[in-house]
C-alpha cells in the first residue's frame, strides 16, 4: 500500500485558486456600480451648474411694447417689465428705472419687441424741440379723475370768449386768434399737480404743439377749457 505524500482535500471541494477566481468576479461588480455612480453624479453636478448659471444671468428688464418715432416722448404704454436671460455688458434698461424712462424722448426709432437700452434714450429734456409745456389749471369736473403723466388728452374749448388754434375769429367775428369753440388740441400729460388740501382742483401740465401753446394758454387763463383723455398710460 502506497502513501499519498501530497495535500489533503475533501471531497467536494475546489482548489483555492478557482475560488479565488471567482471571488475576484463578484468583487468586480461593485467597482463597476461605483463607477456609474461617480458618472451620474458628475453629470448631475454639470445640470446643475448650467440651470444655476442660466438663472443667475435673468434680469427684470424694460421692453418696447410698440413702435416709437425718434423724438416722441416716452409713456408708461411703451415699455413694460420682462425677466430675460442678459449677458455681461448689454446696454439694457432695468425694469425698476421705467419711472424715469416716462417723459424722456427716444433719440432713436424704437421698434416693438426689442429690449430697451439706455443709448436708445434721450436728454431728459422736457419738452422736446418742436413741443412747449402748458400749465392748465382745471377744476372738478373738467379732467377725467386719475389723469396723470403719459397720458394722452384732448384740449377743448367751451365757449366763444377763448378759442384754441392758430388764425380764425370767435363767433361774433371779432379777431379771437383761435378756432371756433370746440376746437381740440391734443397733447400729453407730463405732471399733475394737486391744489389746496381739501380741493379738487388741479394743475395739469401738459405737453402741446408749439404752434398751439400760446392759444392753449389764453384758453386755460380764462378757465374755459376741458380735458378729455385719449389714450392712458396703465
Amino acid at each position: 500500500m502506497t502513501l499519498s505524500t501530497g495535500p489533503v482535500r475533501a471531497a467536494g471541494t475546489r482548489p483555492a485558486a478557482a475560488r479565488g477566481g471567482r471571488a475576484g468576479r463578484r468583487g468586480g461588480r461593485p467597482g463597476l456600480r461605483a463607477a456609474v455612480g461617480v458618472v451620474l453624479v458628475v453629470l448631475s453636478v454639470t445640470v446643475f451648474l448650467t440651470v444655476s448659471a442660466s438663472r443667475d444671468g435673468r434680469r427684470q428688464v424694460l421692453l418696447v411694447t410698440r413702435d416709437v418715432p425718434a423724438g416722441q416722448v416716452l409713456t408708461a404704454a411703451d415699455v413694460r417689465g420682462v425677466s430675460v436671460a442678459v449677458g455681461p455688458g448689454v446696454d439694457v434698461v432695468e425694469a425698476g428705472a421705467q419711472g424715469s424712462v416716462v417723459g424722456r424722448p427716444a433719440a432713436v426709432a424704437l421698434s416693438a419687441g426689442t429690449l430697451l437700452a439706455g443709448s436708445d434714450l434721450g436728454a431728459g429734456r422736457i419738452p422736446p424741440a418742436g413741443q412747449a409745456l402748458v400749465g392748465i389749471a382745471v377744476k372738478a369736473g373738467s379732467y377725467p379723475p386719475g389723469l396723470r403723466a403719459g397720458d394722452q388728452i384732448s384740449i377743448l374749448t367751451t365757449d366763444t370768449t377763448t378759442t384754441l388754434g392758430t388764425s380764425g375769429s370767435d363767433a361774433s367775428g371779432a379777431e379771437a386768434g383761435g378756432a371756433p369753440v370746440g376746437a381740440r388740441v391734443g397733447g400729453l400729460v407730463v405732471g399733475v399737480d394737486a391744489g389746496d388740501q381739501g380741493s379738487s382742483d388741479v394743475v395739469v401740465a401738459v405737453q402741446v404743439a408749439d404752434a398751439d401753446a400760446d392759444d392753449v394758454a389764453r384758453a386755460a387763463a380764462g378757465g374755459r377749457v376741458v380735458l378729455v383723455a385719449r389714450s392712458v398710460a396703465r
